[in-house]
């Protein structure tokens, strides 16, 4: 029993590995576009100032009077002071760890949420700051946002990669899952072409077998890639009915994508191979 059917078993837990894998990638692809998207627009709706207080003694007035400043700037919508410790966490990896009095000589940053509907330019906020009389510079986090913009770039040539390659796993099961049907019948589907049957009617009932085990397979592959995403969604932060909705329709088209592209694999195959019997 095993070896009659060890073959369609091997082709069902095959398409199911290759559905589960590009169900995990593609859920990790979609979370790390989702993630650097967030980051990216959060980047947009912020800048930060840095305060060069000329005298370390009045550094906490400088700050505050800045703060002022910057709140009253329009297209600002709201405005923070980071503490001291903060700052030297963020200033770090530049400074060396700088920590106890070496705090003193570290710029004061100013977190600046910029209103969504009629931001402030850098150069409003530069320019505030300047006519207060008061020395900053004032990062719009270009920088970091093209960082962002490269590393979501990067993530989605690698997930479109990933999911070719499980595509091309899935269409060789598919062609390996019709020739070895095909050889199983040969003999039966050349006294069918004898008997007049259509080539079409045989292709059909050639791939039959492979095709249900195909899509079996994808089904199963489908259902383990949704409840580890499920599981895993419990297990950071939790799941939304929306976010189960939209792993549904999900996993829908992952199915559906996944059975499509073995079983028109295993349908061309099998197509070649009865063109090859001699009427």
């Amino acid at each position: 029993m095993i070896r009659r059917h060890g073959p369609r078993l091997a082709v069902l837990v095959i398409a199911a590995a290759f559905t589960a894998l590009a169900g995990l990638v593609g859920q990790a692809g979609m979370a790390a576009l989702d993630r650097t998207e967030g980051w990216r627009a959060r980047l947009a709706g912020e800048m930060t100032a840095a305060i060069r207080p000329s005298d370390p003694a009045g550094a906490d007035a400088e700050t505050v009077r800045a703060t002022e400043v910057l709140a009253g700037t329009e297209g600002v919508a709201e405005v923070r002071a980071l503490e001291r410790s903060r700052v030297a966490e963020l200033l770090a990896p530049w400074t060396a760890g700088a920590r106890g009095p070496d705090l003193a000589t570290l710029p004061r940053l100013i977190a600046v949420e910029l209103d969504a509907r009629n931001p402030a330019r850098r150069q409003d906020l530069a320019e505030a700051l300047n006519a207060a009389g008061i020395d900053a510079v004032v990062d719009d986090h270009q920088g970091w946002r093209r960082t962002a913009a490269d590393f979501r770039h990067s993530a989605a040539v690698g997930l479109l990669a990933a999911l070719m390659l499980c595509a091309s796993g899935l269409a060789a099961i598919g062609a390996l899952a019709a020739d070895q049907d095909f050889t199983l019948r040969r003999a039966a589907l050349r006294t069918r072409v004898q008997l007049g049957d259509t080539p079409l009617a045989c292709l059909l009932s050639g791939v039959g077998p492979a095709a249900r085990d195909l899509a079996a397979g994808a089904l199963v592959g489908g259902l383990g890639a949704a409840g580890l995403g499920v599981l895993s969604g419990l297990i950071t932060s939790g799941i939304s009915t929306a976010d189960l909705i939209a792993l549904t329709w999900r996993l829908v088209a992952l199915v559906a994508s996944a059975s499509l592209i073995a079983i028109v694999c295993a349908l061309a195959i099998a197509a070649r191979r009865i063109q090859e019997l001699d009427p």
